[in-house]
C-alpha cells in the first residue's frame, strides 16, 4: 500500500515538479530568456487577435487556436484550484504558482513550435501535439511513448478536463441532487453540440466565451482588492514569506517548504497546463505555419491565467479577511466567502455563473484533446466514438464526489506531462534555434516567418 501512496505521491507531485523546473531553466537561459523578453508582444499579439479573427472558411485560425487552448486552462483551476494551494500550502504556495509559470512559458512556447513543426495535414484540416512530434520527431524506437501519451490523455480529458471541471462548477451551486443532476444535463447537452462540430466549431465557441468570461472574472475580484486596497503589502508579504518560511505565516500548520511549493506548482500547472502538453494539440490545429509567431500566444496563456487570474484569486481570499484553515483541503467555499464579503449574498449566483462558464469552457476545450488523443490511437473510428462518450461524463461529475477525480487528475497528468517534457527536452535545439532566430532578426512580428 505504502508502495502505491510513495508512487502517487511522486508522479503527481514532485517528478513533474521538478521536470518542469528543469525543462523550463534549460529553454529559458538557451533561448536567451525568451518569454520574458516578449512578453509584451505577447500581451498586444493576444489582444491583437481580439479584434482581427481572419481563417480559412476550413480552418481554425491562430486566435481560435489560441482561445482553445485558454478555454481548457481558464476553468475551475482558477478558483477551487487556487483556493485549495492557499488552504494547504499557504500563501507562499503562490510564489511557487508564479516560478513555475514562468518556467511554463518557455516550455509551452517550445510546444507549440514543435507541434507546428510535426503537424500532419488532415482532410478536415491540420492535427498536432506531443504525440506527432514524438512520432515524426524522435526515433522511431520512442513511438511507444508517443500512444502511451494518447491513452492517458484520453483519460485525463474524461477527469481531467470533464468531472472535476463539472463536479467544481456543479458544486458552487450549492444545490441537492435534482437541480445538480440537470445542470449536469445541460453541461453534457451544450459539450456534445459543440464538440460534435469538430476543432472549427470549439474553436468559434470558446473564441467568443473566453474574452467575456476572464473580463467579468477580472472585474468581481478587483472589487474585493481595492476595498481592501491598503492590506495589499501585507498580503504580497505574505506570499513571498510563505514561501520559504511558510509556518511563519500559517502558524505552524504548514512547516514545509516543499508542501508549498509541490503545492503551488502542482494546482498552477492544473491550472496553466504547461507541460502537459495539451495547449500544443490545440494550436497544433491552426491554419499557422509560424511557429514562433504561434507560440508568442502560449506565453500570454499562462501569463493570463496564472499571472493574472490565479494571483487575483488568491489576493481576494487572502484580503478578505476570511478564515483560512491551513492544512486542510478547501475548494470553491473559500473563494465564495471572500467574495461574500464585499458583495454580499449576491457573491453567490455571481460566483456560480463564473464556475459554469469556467467550468463549461474547460470541458469543452479539453473534448478537443480527447479526440486528437483517441485519433492518434483508434483512427477515424475513434475520433466519432469519443465525442459521443465523453459528454456523459459531466452526468457523472454532477452527482459524485469528485475527490478521486482529483487524485487520478493529478496522477494522468503527470504522467502526460513527464512523457511531454522527455520529448521536448530530446527536441529542444529545435525551438531554441527558432527562439534565438526570432530575436537576433529582430523585425516586427507581423513580418516573421518561422
Amino acid at each position: 500500500m505504502k508502495i502505491f501512496e510513495f508512487s502517487e505521491n511522486l508522479i503527481s507531485g514532485m517528478l513533474p515538479f521538478a521536470f518542469l523546473i528543469i525543462c523550463g531553466v534549460n529553454l529559458t537561459v538557451k533561448s536567451g530568456f525568451f518569454q520574458f523578453r516578449f512578453l509584451p508582444l505577447s500581451v498586444r499579439h493576444a489582444l491583437g487577435g481580439i479584434f482581427s479573427r481572419k481563417g480559412k472558411e476550413t480552418g481554425v485560425s491562430p486566435f481560435q487556436a489560441a482561445c482553445t487552448a485558454l478555454s481548457s486552462t481558464v476553468g475551475t483551476g482558477n478558483i477551487a484550484g487556487v483556493a485549495g494551494a492557499v488552504a494547504l500550502g499557504g500563501a507562499g504556495a503562490v510564489f511557487w504558482m508564479w516560478l513555475s509559470a514562468f518556467a511554463g512559458m518557455a516550455v509551452k512556447s517550445a510546444e507549440i513550435i514543435l507541434a507546428l513543426k510535426f503537424k500532419q495535414k488532415k482532410e478536415n484540416g491540420a492535427v498536432g501535439g506531443p504525440m506527432y512530434y514524438i512520432k515524426n520527431g524522435l526515433p522511431h524506437s520512442f513511438a511507444p511513448l508517443a500512444v502511451i501519451f494518447s491513452l492517458v490523455g484520453m483519460l485525463s480529458a474524461f477527469f481531467s478536463g470533464n468531472v472535476t471541471q463539472t463536479g467544481s462548477a456543479v458544486a458552487a451551486l450549492n444545490a441537492g441532487m435534482g437541480v445538480r443532476l440537470i445542470f449536469g444535463i445541460g453541461f453534457a447537452a451544450a459539450t456534445a453540440a459543440v464538440i460534435l462540430g469538430g476543432a472549427k466549431r470549439i474553436g468559434g465557441v470558446t473564441g467568443k466565451i473566453v474574452p467575456v468570461m476572464a473580463l467579468i472574472y477580472i472585474a468581481m475580484n478587483l472589487g474585493v482588492i481595492c476595498a481592501n486596497i491598503e492590506a495589499l503589502p501585507k498580503a504580497f508579504m505574505m506570499i513571498f514569506k510563505g514561501a520559504f518560511k511558510p509556518g511563519a505565516v500559517t502558524g505552524g500548520a504548514v512547516g514545509s517548504i516543499i508542501t508549498a511549493a509541490v503545492t503551488g506548482a502542482s494546482r498552477g500547472v492544473f491550472s496553466n497546463e504547461a507541460g502537459l502538453g495539451t495547449s500544443a494539440i490545440a494550436h497544433g490545429c491552426a491554419e499557422s505555419d509560424e511557429g514562433v509567431k504561434q507560440s508568442l500566444y502560449g506565453i500570454f496563456e499562462v501569463f493570463a491565467d496564472t499571472i493574472v487570474l490565479c494571483t487575483l484569486t488568491a489576493l481576494t481570499i487572502l484580503l478578505s479577511g476570511v478564515n483560512i484553515e491551513y492544512g486542510k483541503t478547501a475548494s470553491t467555499e473559500l473563494v465564495s466567502r471572500a467574495l461574500y464579503s464585499f458583495y454580499g449574498k449576491s457573491s453567490t449566483l455571481l460566483l456560480a455563473v463564473m464556475m459554469c462558464l469556467f467550468g463549461l469552457s474547460s470541458v469543452i476545450g479539453w473534448g478537443l484533446y480527447g479526440i486528437v488523443c483517441s485519433g492518434f490511437v483508434f483512427g477515424k473510428r475513434g475520433e466519432k466514438i469519443f465525442p459521443l462518450i465523453y459528454p456523459l461524463f459531466c452526468l457523472l461529475g454532477a452527482v459524485c464526489s469528485v475527490e478521486t477525480a482529483w487524485r487520478l487528475s493529478a496522477f494522468f497528468n503527470g504522467i502526460m506531462l513527464c512523457v511531454n517534457l522527455f520529448a521536448v527536452l530530446m527536441l529542444s535545439d529545435i525551438p531554441i534555434g527558432k527562439m534565438r532566430g526570432f530575436m537576433k532578426r529582430g523585425k516586427s512580428n507581423d513580418k516573421i516567418k518561422n
